[in-house]
């Protein structure tokens, strides 16, 4: 099957995210990440392409580029192989480093590339790596806010100054904005995906039981009112299946079911 050929932006922002093969921890120590980094800044000081946001995590890195879609393309080939070479010879091994192609997806409109850096900052967070994203010496969240501990500047004086222009050159609106809540879903890999929906759906059922005074859990199952306004909330807040919303909340699947029917039976009467 022929490989989808990869669509030029109308902003000439993307999204990148690269993992190692078979989930391996391909960037597991300092000197790794290092390494990773430096290959990055030779692309950009030998390209046209701009690094806007990046976080290296054990397995995984997430980098947020602008340019050209087919020079974002050679240089993020032209990292993995090179990547791929020193890997292999530091640990005697031969074969794949990173799974499959390089994920990537367009960015249209600043909204969502403020989203994305966002989301790229705050991976170690949502990973219980750290508590702030100002915490992590491996992305570029300090570079914006003065702060950086790496000696490595990936992020240009003209890309900063545009991304901290959305927020007035407020530093402290760069900050908050960070702690915001986000829902939404970017590259994610498949196992980090579903432990976030998990988490989410977890919340809103603490919130669900703090909100009523609930202490117990079992409560919610007894009262078959406060089970079905959970359920609902579930339905419509939280992107798990009815059968991962029954198994989360004990419950038979077919009671899920029926709520999800009576819900667009309500919405069709509208």
């Amino acid at each position: 099957m022929p490989r989808t050929a990869r669509i030029q932006s109308s902003t000439d922002y993307y999204h990148i995210m690269m993992r190692g093969n078979n989930k391996e921890n391909i960037f597991s120590s300092n000197e790794l990440k290092e390494f990773l980094i430096e290959l990055l800044k030779r692309q950009i000081n030998s390209r046209f392409i701009e690094v806007v946001a990046y976080c290296v995590m054990d397995n995984h890195v997430h980098i947020v580029a602008r340019g050209d879609i087919n020079d974002l393309t050679l240089a993020i080939k032209t990292i993995n192989i090179k990547y791929a070479m020193r890997y292999n010879k530091q640990f005697h091994r031969a074969g794949h480093v990173f799974q499959d192609r390089y994920r990537s997806e367009e960015i249209e409109d600043e909204k969502y590339l403020l989203q994305v850096i966002r989301y790229v900052h705050n991976n170690p967070v949502k990973a219980g790596i750290v508590k702030n994203p100002g915490d992590y010496l491996w992305s570029s969240y300090n570079e914006y806010i003065g702060d950086n501990k790496n000696e490595i500047k990936l992020i240009n004086d003209e890309q900063k100054e545009t991304i901290l222009g959305y927020f007035s050159r407020e530093i402290r609106q760069f900050e908050l904005f960070h702690k915001e809540s986000d829902d939404n879903e970017y590259l994610e890999i498949k196992e980090d995906k579903e432990q976030y929906r998990l988490n989410h759906a977890q919340q809103i059922i603490s919130e669900f039981c703090k909100e009523r005074g609930i202490t117990q859990y079992k409560e919610v199952i007894e009262n078959k009112i406060y089970l079905e306004e959970l359920i609902r909330n579930l339905l419509v807040h939280s992107k798990l299946s009815h059968r991962q919303i029954a198994e989360l909340l004990e419950v038979n699947r077919n009671i899920v079911h029926k709520i999800n029917l009576e819900m667009k039976m309500n919405e069709k009467l509208k």
